[in-house]
């Protein structure tokens, strides 16, 4: 069972499988405890929001307890990680009490979807324009471009290329988009011939492949 989040973040909760040892059930129960509280204070007030706004010592605490949270799992120590994760939601608690006493304005009233892109910029999906305009009216943290509507999105996902890809999709459920970054010196990729087999997939017509399996009989 790996995590491999920042450790300034809440470790990721894993639905233990059906092997899963008696440590991985009891430390991924405790860690939705976290989990819901984390996710009730990003609703509220913004991921990362508030972490950014105290001052330097109050960010410093609750990064070392939620460092204690990341220690506790890495010991296997389940009296541990009980404390240290009853301790990362007094955090958040006292993270809401600052924002409440220095006047913070929380989330408009509006549906959105936020989270933190891999460069650690804030990006937002709502539903419609005048939701982006009241979102952009009160959190001043996230740069007007970052916040897209459900009907820009159906923008970029008319664009032929996009529809491509939304096919290779439709094909495994559990396909997923990535970025691909070829080193120096990388050549063909050996799927040259990769197009006209999709065209003819997609086309309807019966589908008859070029190769014929390899008989390792």
């Amino acid at each position: 069972m790996v995590r491999s989040r920042s450790r300034k973040d809440v470790p990721e909760v894993i639905k233990p499988a059906r092997q899963a040892t008696q440590w991985e059930i009891q430390s991924n129960a405790v860690l939705v405890e976290l989990e819901r509280k984390k996710g009730q204070h990003y609703e509220k007030w913004g991921v990362d929001r508030l972490i950014t706004l105290v001052d330097i010592e109050f960010r410093t605490k609750v990064w070392l307890q939620m460092g204690r949270v990341w220690d506790a799992l890495d010991m296997g120590d389940l009296d541990k990680l009980h404390k240290s994760v009853h301790g990362m939601c007094k955090g958040f608690d006292a993270l809401e009490k600052w924002a409440l006493e220095n006047e913070i304005e929380p989330n408009p009233p509006i549906q959105f979807l936020e989270w933190k892109s891999v460069k650690g910029v804030p990006m937002v999906v709502v539903r419609t324009e005048n939701d982006a305009v009241e979102l952009q009216t009160h959190r001043k943290d996230i740069n007007n471009g970052n916040i897209w509507t459900l009907e820009e999105l159906e923008v970029f996902l008319q664009e032929p290329q996009v529809q491509e890809i939304i096919k290779l999709k439709a094909l495994v459920p559990t396909a997923r988009i990535t970025k691909f970054t070829p080193k120096e010196g990388f050549g063909n990729s050996g799927f040259d011939d990769m197009e006209d087999d999709l065209d003819a997939i997609f086309s309807g017509e019966p589908y008859v492949p070029k190769y014929k399996p390899l008989n390792r009989g």
